[in-house]
């Protein structure tokens, strides 16, 4: 028992012998293998373990994970050599391969060149799998953007240059064909029949006249739209609770077309309960519910809530609370189908506009586009004048597009107002030539202008010359005279026709007159016109009474009312004018024909869709003599054909 003791004590002081420590090994060379393209240099550049160092298991892995790092290998490992004096390390890397070639594979539907630009991988990069990935992806993105669904991507990669690891990557795309839409199916709808609602959709079920309009294929960005217009539809109607869920894509048995189903859940609908308002009220809350469009006891319409939401925005923009948050709280009482709506008003700082600064603005000179604006630096934000400003601008007719931009200005409270206009062509010149049966050879010129020299003065000059008829024309119109608030129009002309069968005419002449604008959009104006005529060749018909008067000056006071609502005045969309002018012409003006005439003239323009505008104008003229004798023919009225 005792020697068993002995041996376990003599045991016990081995294990507690501490061991030597082995000394650190110097490293005293490196060589790397497998570089090709990559330089030893940049290898040497993410390496602690280098000659004059100590080796280290732990920094040769550190070492081996920076390499990785680079993304230049695709595999990494380090031989220890035992040299005398230390020990020699052996980088053995595999360089990644350079895809030299990219080829597509059963793509018919989209050209090489569409696909090379989509995806992020290019010639001459390495080998990366993450990237051929989102390659693949974009592949795929691009094909249900085009309205090709369900198609498969693959890829692969092919030797080239094995000893310069060049690879070729190739992608294989399996169409499935042009596959259609053949039924688009509701589930849970118990209100709307799925002919209903799918008159709401975009994306349409393919039809006898799909090769023109296009329908029948499925767009991820039109499905997403389609699903939205879903949920407003029932959200108009009351369905306050409705959900819509992600459409359910499917293959036909013989793989040619797909179906679309589309998960629903209706919920219980809604009428109105209480309308109120809460939080920070700038005005009497009698006044604020008197404006609302959703009504107690009506069904609940988020049309209407957005409304009034639009209602508040604009009432406290107009009070210069530019960034006040209006947001509607609704609260259901699913026992009752009654929601009570409190729009929670939160009205934030009152703003005021530090400056004003324009942009894009290459030849309307910045006075043009101030003198419109009806707002001012210095003064309070005003929601109702902006947009009165812009209605301003776009109706000159010399921009594309105006927009409104506010970012902050030196305080919170302050704004500066960034107005980026584009501008259009605003210059026309035209010349041409044709043939009339009537005429024999006519030629036409004219030159016009919208924005003179960029100061916001129209303008333009016409001549129209055949056998029977020769016309020349100047005008011009400044709505700010000399920088006023005055508008000055003059024109000029000159006139010859042998074209009304009773009658041979010459006129020359000119007018001018000055207004302003006496309220928004309503211009009144009194101007002057003076005109020689001289009329010939009488039909034998004519009476005599009307031969009598041959002419003589036109010496003519007038005067006009004008109300103009349309968007463009030279490229009208859509709009209303409305006109009425007197015109009074006497001796006592120093002319000698004696009449007065009553001119209305209504338009009225819609837009339509393609692009289209539908305009419907009447007029109405009267005339009447101030003398004892009829008014002359060259001042009446006639009916149809060029004149």
């Amino acid at each position: 028992m005792a020697r068993y003791a002995l041996h376990f004590f003599l045991i016990f002081l081995i294990l507690l012998t501490p061991l030597p420590l082995q000394a650190a090994q110097p490293i005293v060379q490196l060589e790397f293998r497998g570089l090709h393209r990559t330089d030893e240099e940049l290898v040497r550049r993410h390496l602690t373990s280098l000659e004059g160092t100590s080796y280290s298991p732990v920094k040769v892995a550190t070492d081996i994970k920076a390499l990785f790092k680079t993304g230049y290998f695709g595999d990494v490992t380090v031989e220890k050599v035992e040299l005398s004096g230390g020990v020699k390390l052996i980088f053995i890397c595999r360089e990644k391969g350079i895809i030299s070639s990219i080829v597509f594979r059963g793509n018919r539907k989209i050209k090489d060149k569409d696909l090379l630009e989509a995806i992020p991988v290019r010639k001459e990069n390495l080998m990366d799998e993450r990237h051929i990935s989102e390659a693949s992806l974009a592949i795929r993105t691009l094909y249900e953007e085009k309205g090709f669904a369900l198609i498969d991507v693959g890829w692969e990669l092919a030797p080239l240059d094995t000893e310069n690891n060049e690879m070729e990557l190739i992608f294989t795309v399996d169409e499935n064909r042009d596959l259609k839409i053949k039924r688009i199916s509701f589930v849970g709808n118990k209100v709307f029949s799925d002919r209903r609602l799918a008159r709401l959709m975009k994306t349409k079920v393919k039809g006898l006249f799909s090769f023109l309009s296009g329908s029948g294929k499925v767009v991820d960005e039109k499905l997403e739209r389609d699903l939205a217009m879903l949920t407003y539809f029932y959200l108009n109607e009351g369905y306050i609770k409705v959900r819509v869920g992600k459409p359910q894509l499917s293959m036909t048995r013989n793989k040619k077309a797909i179906y679309i189903t589309i998960p629903l859940f209706e919920g219980p609908r809604y009428k109105v309960g209480t309308v109120d308002v809460a939080g920070d009220i700038i005005t009497t809350r009698e006044e604020l519910l008197s404006k609302f469009k959703l009504k107690r006891g009506e069904p609940y319409r988020r049309s209407n809530q957005d409304l009034d939401v639009q209602i508040l925005t604009d009432l406290y923009g107009d009070q210069a609370y530019a960034f006040a948050n209006i947001y509607p709280m609704i609260d259901t009482h699913d026992e009752t189908g009654v929601a009570d709506i409190t729009y929670r008003a939160d009205k934030g700082y009152k703003i005021y506009i530090e400056r004003i600064d324009i942009t894009g603005n290459t030849l309307s000179r910045d006075k043009v586009i101030r003198r419109e604006l009806r707002v001012q630096e210095n003064a309070a934000y005003s929601r109702s004048g902006l947009d009165l400003s812009k209605r301003r601008l776009m109706q000159l007719g010399f921009f594309e597009d105006v927009n409104f931009s506010t970012p902050r200005g030196s305080r919170d409270d302050r704004v500066v107002l960034v107005v980026d206009v584009k501008e259009k062509p605003v210059n026309s010149f035209s010349l041409g030539a044709g043939f009339s049966s009537l005429e024999s050879i006519i030629f036409t010129a004219s030159v016009q202008t919208n924005n003179v020299l960029g100061y916001g003065i129209s303008g333009g000059a016409s001549a129209n010359i055949s056998k029977l008829r020769q016309e020349f024309s100047f005008q011009m119109t400044d709505r700010y005279f000399l920088d006023s608030r005055w508008i000055f129009s003059t024109s000029v002309y000159r006139f010859f026709s042998a074209l009304n069968r009773d009658f041979d005419q010459k006129s020359f002449g000119g007018a001018v007159s000055f207004g302003r604008e006496v309220i928004p959009f309503v211009d009144f104006s009194i101007g002057y016109r003076i005109e020689d005529i001289l009329v010939t060749n009488f039909s034998p018909l004519v009476p005599a009474f009307f031969q009598a008067l041959t002419g003589g000056l036109t010496s003519s006071a007038t005067t006009s009312l004008a109300l103009d609502r349309r968007d463009n005045r030279f490229f009208t969309r859509k709009g209303i004018y409305e006109s009425v002018s007197f015109e009074w012409a006497g001796k006592g003006l120093g002319g000698d024909n004696d009449f007065w005439k009553l001119y209305a003239d209504s338009r009225v323009f819609l837009g339509l869709p393609l692009k289209m505008i539908l305009k419907a104008r009447g007029l109405f003229s009267y005339a009447n003599s101030l003398a004892d004798h009829p008014v002359p023919l060259f001042e009446r009225f006639f009916l149809g054909g060029i004149n």
